[in-house]
């Protein structure tokens, strides 16, 4: 199979933009180790063209202490479970009941809106550790079970019904928020490599054995740098790509260098400057992520992680290209 084929089905996969599932997830979903969490559960829609009528959410193991939030029409019950040890729970108190789960019943929420169910969580402190709240959503006809847990090697995006994810960040990476759609959302702070800072790097889902990965670098010093080189372990090669006019047709080419100019921002966007996966080892699937390194002229190099989004995105940083 030729290079130039397989440059010409990135190009495709690239213009394709396949729908995202709506389901019940947590917003934010990123959080602080052993911190005091808020964050909502949204449900987008009902079941079919049917209203939703309850929730029940499940609290997973290793939150000690659960809030929920009022809601004006609703009521909200609290299941509970007996440990057979007291534990401690933070602030020099103890207890040996646990909640389970957290349901809001008797409202209405016709399937053209969505709204959100507030919770506040006392988390671990397990940098990294991913936390599934598994939801019940009952309608006034039939219910979605949303309570899919992927298994190991698994992406959540495989599954057409996962449990709502909030993930524990790793130990020593800083915690921001981002503004992304009106809304708060905690997110590790933007690697940076001297005075150059790579914010909002994505690659986009695809089947196919090539790849490109687009970011922003946003240069705060007073040199003009450049993007030398690019490497990652899940494909073959890494090149620094751009896209040129040729006749009617926009053409992808390889460059020497893509320039960061002083304090300015170059966007590697698609129909721009990107960095091409080719030979990739394996699929990038929706909701994983994998290493890159970028090395600058000046600013030396730096190790990022790149997380996959659908086919088609634009890169959605605040929702990580999901619809909902």
């Amino acid at each position: 199979m030729s290079r130039l084929f397989l440059l010409s089905a990135a190009a495709l996969t690239f213009a394709v933009s396949l729908p995202a599932t709506a389901h019940v997830s947590a917003d934010p979903a990123l959080a602080e180790p052993g911190s005091y969490f808020r964050t909502a559960l949204r449900v987008p829609h009902g079941c079919g063209s049917s209203a939703t009528t309850a929730i029940r959410v499940g609290i997973p193991e290793g939150v000690v202490s659960v809030r929920p939030q009022a809601k004006p029409g609703w009521q909200v019950t609290i299941e509970t479970r007996k440990l057979a040890q007291p534990i401690e729970i933070g602030h020099g108190q103890k207890t040996d009941t646990l909640v389970s789960a957290v349901n809001w019943s008797g409202g209405k929420l016709p399937n053209e809106q969505f709204d959100e169910f507030g919770l506040v969580m006392k988390l671990p402190n397990q940098p990294g550790a991913q936390l599934w709240l598994p939801v019940l959503q009952t309608c006034e006809s039939g219910e979605i079970r949303w309570d899919q847990i992927p298994a190991a090697g698994q992406s959540a995006h495989d599954l057409p019904r996962p449990a709502a994810l909030i993930r524990v960040a790793d130990a020593g990476k800083p915690m921001v928020l981002a503004q992304a759609h009106g809304h708060n959302h905690a997110m590790p702070a933007a690697p940076k490599a001297g005075d150059i800072a790579i914010e909002q790097p994505f690659a986009r889902a695809t089947p196919a054995k090539v790849g490109g990965v687009f970011m922003t670098l946003k240069n705060t010093g007073g040199s003009a740098d450049r993007l030398v080189k690019a490497t990652s372990p899940v494909a073959e090669s890494v090149e620094l790509h751009t896209h040129v006019k040729d006749g009617d047709a926009m053409r992808m080419r390889p460059v020497e260098d893509i320039p960061v100019p002083a304090n300015s921002q170059t966007a590697l966007e698609p129909g721009g400057y990107h960095v091409m996966l080719i030979g990739l080892k394996q699929p990038l699937k929706e909701g994983a992520q994998f290493p890159l390194t970028l090395t600058f002229e000046k600013a030396g190099t730096v190790t990022i992680q790149v997380p996959v989004m659908k086919a088609g995105s634009m890169g959605d940083a605040g929702h990580g290209g999901h619809k909902h």
